[in-house]
């Protein structure tokens, strides 16, 4: 018999359970076991589904590599961990997840912080938009200074700015995490 890993649960009448429960103790078995062998009986000649996953999920480690590194690079290692604030084994799954999936996986603080960061550039955007259009009304309330034409435009080009370093930097850490930062390719 496989592994018993999965649930299945159905919700059905009282009267539905109690006959049920009958008929598996007539069969000598738990209403569980009765109700496995009626779901394997069925699907058998099912053709089983392709996988979803090419990859367990990103939380669960289901298992363990150990290796061993010289020291200057364990040295590295436990150096760029502790500039992410994490264990070097937690660094060093993030590193070879990220390499062979080829997609980052930033650790929690992280990632934190550059949503954070894109998260102010949209607010500062909104807010240059609601002066554009207080502008365009004609209407300032507050003191008497009122922003140019030319000075809204210059900072709606340093937030576009700040957007493609913020974007560059999420790059970059792609790269690095992917293990694409030295290569030629």
């Amino acid at each position: 018999m496989s592994l018993k890993s999965e649930l299945l649960r159905a919700r059905v009448s009282p009267t539905s359970k109690s006959r049920f429960e009958a008929v598996a103790a007539a069969h000598g078995v738990s209403p569980s076991e009765f109700l496995r062998q009626m779901v394997e009986t069925v699907s058998d000649d099912a053709p089983a589904p392709e996988t979803q996953h090419v990859y367990p999920p990103k939380a669960r480690r289901e298992g363990k590599v150990t290796v061993r590194l010289g020291m200057e690079v364990r040295e590295m290692l436990a150096k760029e961990a502790r500039g992410q604030h994490v264990p070097p084994s937690t660094w060093a799954a993030r590193l070879l997840t990220a390499r062979l999936r080829s997609a980052p996986q930033p650790v929690k603080g992280e990632r934190k912080h550059i949503q954070g960061a894109f998260r102010q550039l949209r607010g500062m955007a909104t807010n240059l938009n609601q002066i554009a259009t207080v502008m365009n009304r004609g209407v300032f309330t507050g003191d008497s200074y009122a922003p140019t034409k030319v000075e809204l435009n210059a900072l709606r080009q340093e937030v576009h700015a700040l957007r493609g370093d913020l974007a560059r930097y999420a790059a970059g850490r792609f790269a690095f995490l992917s293990g694409e930062e030295g290569s030629d390719e």
